[in-house]
């Protein structure tokens, strides 16, 4: 009975766990940031677009100075690849004078198949001084929720976690 108490607990303990794997980084407040589109490698159309707004509406509840420079459906039809795609990213940065970058890449954003469909979600940020083009910040999320949650919330509380602090 003690046994199957004990299973129980732990399959609801880490049914929904998350992995949040992040360097403990600290960031001027007082700098521009701009933030792009992420890179999507899922199966799901403009899965990217989607978790780099929820990153970039958490990051502007902290006061950041926040350029966007998310495109929509029409930027996928001109990306050749994930080079060229961040290159072009870091130069529209800078001519907006942003010193910093926000980017990411996106694993998986799904509903899991199944009687309950619980979402999944899995992406990473990064963080480029733009005056030396040196990555000051690298973090990765991964979450899967209840089937009353949506993909959107999982985003959410992962993006939440992720952030780095940021400082005056």
């Amino acid at each position: 009975m003690i046994k199957n108490f004990i299973l129980l607990f732990t399959f609801m303990f880490f049914g929904c766990s998350s992995i949040v794997n992040k360097s403990e980084t600290t960031l001027p407040k007082n700098e521009k940031y701009a933030i792009s589109s992420f890179w999507n490698y899922t199966d799901t159309d403009m899965a990217g677009f989607r978790a780099s707004t929820i990153v970039e509406g958490v990051i502007s509840n902290k006061d950041i100075k926040l350029y966007s420079l998310i495109g929509g459906a029409n930027e996928i039809k001109n990306i050749k690849n994930k080079e060229s795609f961040i290159s072009q990213k870091k130069e529209e940065a800078r001519k907006v004078g942003a010193s910093y970058l926000i980017t990411g890449d996106v694993q998986e954003w799904r509903y899991k198949t199944g009687i309950d469909g619980e979402p999944v979600v899995s992406y990473a940020v990064k963080i480029v001084d733009l005056r030396n083009n040196q990555t000051v910040f690298n973090a990765v999320g991964a979450k899967s929720g209840w089937g009353h949650k949506s993909i959107g919330v999982i985003a959410q509380e992962i993006a939440e976690s992720l952030i780095p602090k940021f400082v005056n």
